[in-house]
């Protein structure tokens, strides 16, 4: 498939639900308006049996890109899944078996190919992250550990946040941004595409990039779905609008969305045209019905 070279959607796509582009957005910009096919990705631990509403917002950006005839890769953190992501956690996760793992990331595929297309001439490719994190001898991650500092990954404000209350970090979390980071390089990526809660690990995967295989990786973090005290809307919450909800209940959850919610799930969670989503948010501000 071509690469299409459309201002219009190179635009939206830069803009529509991103919070930051790393390292610029003129970096990226200048990526998207030459005729090289990218290849980019965004990651999934599989710690619950469904993706949802969240989920979506990544896959509608990797959807952007596949339509301009980019090489998209959904990876499925089989492996990183069983160590636990601290992002945002005050307290270690529950690790995962890698039977929990798998059969929680049974139907993620088919789930994503809602949006994202898995044949045809530009097809989206599946991979997991056990295919190399795996097979890696302790030795090897040893290499890899000693291109990290402890400063480094002490700069996560939530590490900062336990250390002040008094809780712990454990090893294996130290080790998941890098294996996250790894990820980009077994892949040998041009980019990754995440939430902003994501961005950390992101950028360890730019870092081990231009460390080891001399290549800058550009990182888009997305906007999240918050509820009205800005907590994400997710798993953890217990707020999820899953992927495996009947149409009524998926219905009935986003219809008890409050009003300052709405106009942030039509930009991160709809293709809803953004110059309608601004006119609904400018009726709805002078009280029109």
């Amino acid at each position: 498939m071509p690469i299409a070279i459309d201002a219009k959607k190179i635009d939206e796509l830069l803009t529509r639900g991103v919070e930051n582009i790393y390292p610029k957005k003129e970096f990226l910009e200048s990526l998207l308006a030459s005729p090289k096919k990218l290849t980019l990705y965004t990651g999934y631990d599989p710690t619950a049996p469904t993706l949802h509403i969240g989920h979506g917002i990544t896959l509608l950006k990797l959807r952007q890109f596949q339509e301009l005839g980019h090489k998209i890769i959904m990876l499925i953190g089989d492996f990183t899944g069983m160590i636990g992501d601290p992002t945002d956690k005050m307290a270690a996760r529950q690790q995962l078996t890698r039977k929990d793992v798998l059969a929680n990331c049974k139907r993620y595929q088919k789930q994503a190919s809602f949006i994202l297309n898995f044949s045809g001439k530009n097809k989206a490719e599946l991979k997991f992250n056990s295919a190399w994190l795996g097979k890696m001898r302790f030795d090897d991650v040893l290499r890899l550990a000693a291109r990290v500092t402890v400063p480094r990954l002490l700069e996560r404000d939530m590490f900062q946040e336990r250390l002040k209350a008094g809780g712990t970090i454990h090893l294996h979390e130290f080790l998941y941004p890098l294996m996250q980071g790894y990820d980009s390089v077994a892949m040998d990526v041009d980019g990754e595409v995440g939430g902003n809660d994501q961005t950390f690990n992101m950028l360890m995967g730019r870092d081990l990039m231009k460390e080891l295989k001399a290549k800058e990786k550009f990182v888009l973090a997305m906007k999240l779905l918050t509820d009205p005290t800005g907590k994400k809307m997710g798993k953890t919450e217990g707020n999820m609008v899953a992927f495996s909800d009947t149409p009524e209940d998926m219905f009935g959850k986003v219809m008890r969305w409050t009003d300052e919610m709405i106009m942030n799930g039509f930009e991160l969670c709809t293709r809803v045209p953004m110059e309608d989503v601004r006119e609904m948010e400018r009726q709805m501000k002078s009280g029109a019905n």
